[in-house]
């Protein structure tokens, strides 16, 4: 089974783009692409949003990704719980025609530039969501599930499919599970939410952990098949989850291969002595190559999926974030042909 080169979503706006003024216009793209109005029809819209987003998938697409996650510019929270909070039928659950990912749109119409584009879409978890809400780490689950039924909604509104861009993968983002003392509900509700978050889903089904301490969790899910492993910044993750579990369980590994832990990057070079020049706070591609070797040589056929650790939206700039995406996926294809 080929590996295919994949990105995790965030990326830095390009240069002289305010973040504020995207951040401004995001809810009303939204709602206007839930409503059934192109992005494009308000100027304010167009230029803080369609454009940019517009370019950082130019950019990504550049890069050689072979499955391109859609540009994420605006905060992974607010994305799915604004609209949530403002659409809702019931408490936590967002009408199915609010539950919308406006990038799409930009995504849907400027694929024809490409070819055929093989998108995936990362969507926030539910657990993750939960977390963000009053409840906090009190975790309530009709709540939960109502998130979990939130989320699926958004990914059914996420299925494209037309002659440019076809969406042939999913990620779930769970960055706390794992971190996080969950004790007041039992595990297999949340085994239950993450299965209603992507039940029904006809797309390759990932969720992005960045540590593996609680992989025994969506191991035991039912439609997710694809494990994230952070093994770049964090290598001991491999030696949390084997080959033998993957096995047993029937499941596959997106790894993640090239670090993007911007801080600690810089922090390192700082104590070194070194300035940071944007170069130098990518790995070059044979360190990539040789982790991404060690990777299937502990994992062999369960590795699907390659690519950086996590997103890059805190990196400096959209140049040096493609770059780390080009080494990746040179690193990677090299050893994949």
């Amino acid at each position: 089974m080929k590996v295919l080169v994949d990105d995790v979503g965030s990326f830095p706006l390009l240069r002289g783009i305010s973040k504020d003024a995207f951040a401004r216009v995001y809810p009303k793209a939204l709602r206007m692409c839930a409503e059934g109005k192109s992005p494009l029809e308000d100027e304010a819209v167009a230029e803080n949003f369609y454009k940019p987003v517009a370019a950082s998938l130019a950019s990504k697409v550049s890069s050689g990704l072979d499955v391109i996650n859609y540009p994420q510019h605006y905060d992974m929270h607010k994305q799915f719980l604004e609209p949530i909070a403002a659409f809702q039928e019931e408490p936590f659950l967002v009408e199915k025609k609010y539950a919308v990912i406006p990038e799409l749109r930009v995504v849907e119409k400027e694929a024809s530039k490409y070819g055929k584009l093989m998108l995936k879409v990362c969507v926030t978890g539910p657990i993750e969501l939960h977390l963000r809400t009053d409840f906090g780490y009190h975790i309530y689950e009709e709540i939960l599930l109502n998130l979990a039924e939130s989320v699926n909604r958004f990914l059914r509104n996420s299925m494209l499919s037309t002659n440019h861009v076809e969406t042939v993968a999913v990620a779930i983002d769970e960055p706390s599970l794992g971190f996080v003392d969950l004790l007041n509900i039992e595990e297999d509700a949340l085994v239950r939410a993450l299965e209603a978050s992507v039940e029904g889903i006809a797309a390759r089904v990932q969720i992005h952990l960045h540590t593996l301490k609680s992989a025994h969790i969506p191991l035991q899910a039912e439609g997710i098949d694809i494990i994230t492993g952070e093994f770049a910044a964090s290598p001991m993750n491999m030696d949390i989850l084997t080959k033998k579990t993957l096995d047993e369980h029937d499941k596959y590994l997106r790894a993640g291969v090239s670090r993007t832990n911007i801080d600690s990057i810089i922090g390192e070079l700082v104590e070194r002595g070194a300035e940071p020049e944007p170069e130098m706070l990518v790995e070059d591609e044979e360190t990539i190559r040789k982790r991404y070797e060690e990777v299937l040589s502990r994992y062999s056929d369960r590795v699907v999926f390659a690519g950086p650790d996590c997103g890059l939206g805190s990196w400096p700039s959209q140049g040096v974030a493609r770059l780390l995406l080009e080494r990746t996926v040179r690193a990677v294809k090299s050893l994949s042909q």
